[in-house]
């Protein structure tokens, strides 16, 4: 039983998870308004979370928030700048790709893109997807809208932190897979996107290598190649993926092979043409994907860990960390079934990352749950 103390404190983190959701849907909306270039719905935002802010200024509760701010934030320097940069720019040469497109074809305008991607989103959220939802390429073109920026940003950021000194309260396992992560940065040259969706993953990945790793002309020629893996990755193409391997291949000279993927079924039993691609993998991203097929997910996610080479690492990411909990433990299950997930060694890189004491709580501060993962 926990002892007044730590009620008080276990408490106190709720409270401030509370008010850290709350930060961040503020941030996301005015992240999103300066992307669709509202600058009414921009001002709203800002005038509500200096109001926020402000009010938790004058309360003395604030200053832990304030230090895990401090903690936590990315170096918003020039290779940071440029890297946004990059990434803004690829988003708005996809978009153009559809603003070009002949009137009664599959044009149509940005409002009702994003509401119908409402519906799409919803159900994704519930873990209630079914394919014949992904057959509105309206609808997925509003998702991306929606969604692309954002989550190619988190990449960066996320992969941002790894370049900047730790807090000493990182442990030390931690530390070390960390370490271990950012070094292996530097030779990454083969990326799978599983649940890859629109391509956001892979494009804030490329951002991050180009703007914090390929600092030479050397580095910048090698060409980089994508597998993007998806349950509707038929649709994706049509609405998406088509134009962006475009881009990736003209203006990055980037291999892209895009096959179906359904992580509900045993890796064993699907894209055999795929696996030796999956065995020279450098780095595997997971995003919003073991939420949405909660608890389902367990031998596909086994199996590719014991398909991936030695070395290897695993990007995960979901708004809430449960089931990345679940995947900790399942890491050190009996069950032979799982026995390939005890090589991963994991780091939490979200708001936890400089906080012990959050990494078993049911939420986190101001984002998603982030957690890296090394194949020893």
């Amino acid at each position: 039983e926990l002892s007044n103390t730590e009620k008080e404190t276990k408490k106190k983190l709720k409270s401030e998870l509370k008010y850290q959701r709350r930060v961040q849907k503020l941030e996301t909306r005015i992240k999103h308004a300066i992307s669709r270039k509202d600058p009414i719905v921009e001002q709203a935002a800002r005038g509500e979370l200096e109001l926020l802010l402000r009010n938790r200024d004058n309360n003395n509760d604030g200053l832990y928030q304030q230090q895990m701010i401090q903690q936590e934030q990315v170096v918003h320097d020039e290779r940071y700048e440029n890297t946004i940069q990059l990434v803004r720019d690829i988003f708005h040469q996809l978009l153009s790709t559809w603003e070009d497109e002949k009137e009664g074809q599959t044009a149509c305008n940005k409002i009702e893109q994003n509401r119908r991607a409402r519906g799409l989103l919803n159900h994704m959220t519930k873990g209630t997807q079914s394919l014949v939802l992904f057959k509105d390429i309206t609808a997925l073109r509003g998702y991306t809208r929606q969604k692309f920026y954002s989550r190619a940003i988190l990449i960066v950021e996320t992969f941002g932190k790894l370049s900047i000194p730790y807090q000493p309260y990182v442990s030390l396992n931690q530390k070390d897979v960390i370490d271990e992560c950012w070094k292996k940065m530097s030779n990454i040259t083969r990326v799978c996107s599983v649940g890859c969706g629109p391509g956001c993953d892979s494009i804030g990945l490329l951002a991050f290598l180009r703007g914090y790793i390929h600092n030479d002309e050397v580095k910048r020629s090698l060409p980089m190649h994508f597998i993007l893996l998806d349950y509707a990755i038929n649709d994706w193409k049509d609405a998406v993926l088509n134009d962006l391997t475009s881009i990736l291949s003209n203006s990055f000279g980037s291999e892209v092979v895009c096959e179906y993927c359904d992580v509900t079924v045993p890796l064993q039993e699907q894209h055999q043409q795929v696996w030796p691609l999956l065995e020279t993998t450098d780095i595997f991203l997971i995003s919003y994907l073991l939420t949405e097929t909660r608890d389902k997910w367990d031998e596909y996610l086994a199996q590719l860990v014991e398909k991936a080479k030695q070395g290897a690492l695993f990007y995960f990411a979901e708004p809430l960390p449960w089931q990345l909990h679940r995947l900790i433990r399942m890491s050190t299950s009996p069950d032979s079934v799982l026995s390939p997930l005890k090589r991963l060694r994991f780091a939490w890189v979200d708001s936890s990352m400089n906080h012990p004491e959050m990494q078993e709580l049911d939420g986190r501060a101001g984002g998603p749950a982030l957690l890296l993962a090394i194949k020893s």
